[in-house]
C-alpha cells in the first residue's frame, strides 16, 4: 500500500493538527510505501503550521565515569561495559539506528536543530523548534516537555508502541523517582554527567489507561494514535505512583526496571 501527500494532510485534519507541537515516534516501515519519503510527512505537517520534534539518541558517546560511579540504584551492576567511545558533536548526523528512518531523515535536513544532550538529544523543525530544544540540558533531559511552548502539544504514535514513546520517562519524574545518570564525551566540555531515562520496555502496560485521552486515524497503511502530551504524563505518573510495577519489564535481570521502581537513583 502507498501512503500519500494527500492521506497525511487528511490526518492532519482529522487528528486537528494544525499549529501544534507534535512529539513523533515512528516507523516508517508502517507506512508501506510513503510516497516521497519522509520529506512528504516533514512538508505536509510544516505546511500546516506544526512543530516536528522527533528523538536523535546517540548511546556511542557512553563512556565511564571519570571518578568512579558515587550512586546507589543507578541501573547497573558492577562496571559498565561499553564500547569505544565517540565524541559528542551536535552538529554531526550521528543517531542510533533503532530511532528509526523518519528521524534521520529529519536530522539530515538543513533546517533542523538538534539539542545538545550528548546521548539523548532531540532535533526538531518548525516555528517553536528552538525554543522547545532549549529547554533540554544535560540535569534536565526532559524539560522540553514541560515548557510553556508545549502545554498544548501533542505525542503522535505513528506505527509504533508506547515502548518507544519517551514522555513516560518524564511520567516517571512527576511521580516522584530519580533518573538514572550517565557519563558522555563532549568536545567542548570533555567528559560530562547526564540524566537518562530507563527501560521501557513495560510501557505497554499503560495502554488501557490511554484509551480515553487517545484519537486514532488511518493513514495510508500506518495507524497514528495522538495523545495530548500534558494529559498522558499525568495518566502515567498516577499510575506510577499506585502501581510502581506497572514500568517493569518483566525481566528479573533487568537492574534499571528493579532501580527505577525502587525510586530511582539515590546518593551514595
Amino acid at each position: 500500500m502507498t501512503t500519500t501527500q494527500s492521506d497525511v494532510q487528511h490526518a492532519i485534519k482529522a487528528l486537528a493538527l494544525e499549529n501544534k507541537v507534535l512529539f513523533v515516534h515512528s516507523s516508517i516501515r508502517s507506512f508501506g510505501h510513503l510516497d516521497g519519503g519522509p520529506d512528504t510527512l516533514f512538508d505536509a505537517l510544516l505546511e500546516a503550521g506544526c512543530t516536528l520534534v522527533v528523538p536523535t539518541f546517540n548511546y556511542d558517546t557512553l563512556c565511564l565515569p571519570p571518578n568512579g560511579d558515587p550512586y546507589r540504584q543507578n541501573g547497573y551492576r558492577g562496571e559498565l561495559q561499553l564500547e569505544e567511545t565517540v565524541t559528542f558533536c551536535g552538529e554531526e548526523n550521528r543517531l542510533e539506528p533503532s530511532m528509526g528512518a523518519i528521524s534521520k531523515a529529519l536530522l539530515h535536513r538543513p533546517d533542523r536543530i538538534r539539542s545538545t544532550h550528548p546521548i539523548c538529544s532531540y532535533a526538531a523543525l518548525g516555528p517553536h523548534a528552538e525554543a522547545i530544544l532549549s529547554k533540554q540540558t544535560n540535569d534536565d533531559i526532559y524539560g522540553l516537555y514541560a515548557c510553556d511552548e508545549a502545554k498544548d502539544a501533542l505525542v503522535i504514535s505513528m506505527g509504533v508502541p508506547l515502548t518507544t514513546i519517551t514522555p513516560i520517562h518524564y511520567a516517571e519524574q512527576l511521580a516522584g523517582r530519580n533518573l538514572l545518570r550517565r557519563w558522555a564525551k563532549t568536545y567542548t566540555r570533555g567528559i560530562v554527567e547526564t540524566s537518562v531515562g530507563s527501560c521501557s520496555e513495560g510501557f505497554n502496560k499503560f495502554a488501557p489507561l490511554l484509551t480515553e485521552i487517545s484519537q486514532q486515524a488511518k493513514v495510508g497503511h500506518s495507524t497514528w494514535t495522538a495523545y495530548p502530551l500534558r494529559a498522558l504524563v499525568q495518566t502515567c505518573a498516577n499510575a506510577i505512583k499506585t502501581t510502581p510495577t506497572i514500568t517493569h519489564c518483566g525481566d528479573e535481570k533487568c537492574y534499571r526496571c528493579a532501580d527505577m521502581e525502587k525510586g530511582g537513583l539515590v546518593k551514595a
